[in-house]
């Protein structure tokens, strides 16, 4: 039995990823694994910004991604996402 899990935020650091391509790159390929809602490269500030399903094991598919096309993600910080009621 497994429960559902609580969506959460992410910020990644990002090395490497330079250009416009890689941020697209990275965004394209994150969007389309499974578990992970949004996701937003800013150069600028060298991170990803992701919103996910929670499980770690999505951070985990998000950093191996990233470095399968050859830059390098580590995870900087999460936290549970907050609904206003």
């Amino acid at each position: 039995m497994s429960e559902a899990a609580v969506p959460k935020k992410a910020i990644l650091d990002l090395e490497g990823a330079t250009c416009t391509s890689c941020s697209i790159a990275i965004e394209h390929y994150g969007n389309r694994l499974h578990g992970v809602s949004d996701i937003l490269v800013d150069r600028r500030t060298k991170t990803i910004q992701l919103e996910y399903d929670g499980t770690a094991d999505t951070v985990d598919k998000i950093i191996a991604m990233v470095q399968k096309i050859g830059y390098n993600a580590v995870l900087r910080s999460s936290e549970e996402k907050t609904s206003d009621k």
